[in-house]
């Protein structure tokens, strides 16, 4: 296999597995479990730029990390980082900007990811059920609000929208 180009999170193939759906289930609670599509995806990246992925409508998305070093899953406009090492879960919203970085980065430099290790991860989709609502304090959008769409431009440095 090619490795990924650095930047990007490539899709590697959808598949459904039984026991990989019930290690996956068995990670979270029951009432999470359940919403999760059977469909998984394997990717593969050498650190992502930030982007949505908008096109995932009325889910959350999941990584689980198989392979590869230590990255944080970042999401510059709430300041959040999640830290994604072999076997762990990451759960969220997917309109969110979000990057693929190395520990304590805050912004994408392509050349840092150039020769570097690829983390291999599964991908999964949770239904946003009313249980994964309430896990997650999802409620109704405010009025007005900010409306995220996969044509919105996102600073791939930064993950500042463009405006």
């Amino acid at each position: 296999m090619v490795p990924p180009t650095p930047g990007r999170v490539h899709e590697m193939g959808r598949f459904e597995d039984e026991h990989g759906q019930r290690v996956l289930n068995g990670c979270l609670p029951e009432a999470l479990a359940a919403a999760v599509r059977p469909k998984l995806e394997w990717y593969g990246c050498r650190g992502a730029a930030f982007h949505t992925d908008a096109h995932y409508e009325d889910v959350l998305f999941g990584a689980w990390c198989l392979a590869g070093p230590a990255r944080d899953i970042v999401f510059a406009g709430v300041g959040l980082k999640l830290r994604c090492t072999v076997g762990a879960l990451v759960v969220f919203d997917p309109f969110l900007p979000h990057a693929v970085l190395d520990p304590d980065q805050a912004r994408y430099d392509r050349e840092r990811y150039d020769g570097a290790a690829a983390s291999v991860l599964i991908g999964f989709e949770l239904d946003l059920t009313a249980a994964a609502r309430e896990a997650f304090g999802i409620g109704p959008a405010e009025a007005g609000a900010f409306a995220i769409g996969s044509a919105t431009a996102v600073n791939a440095e930064t993950g500042d929208f463009v405006r």
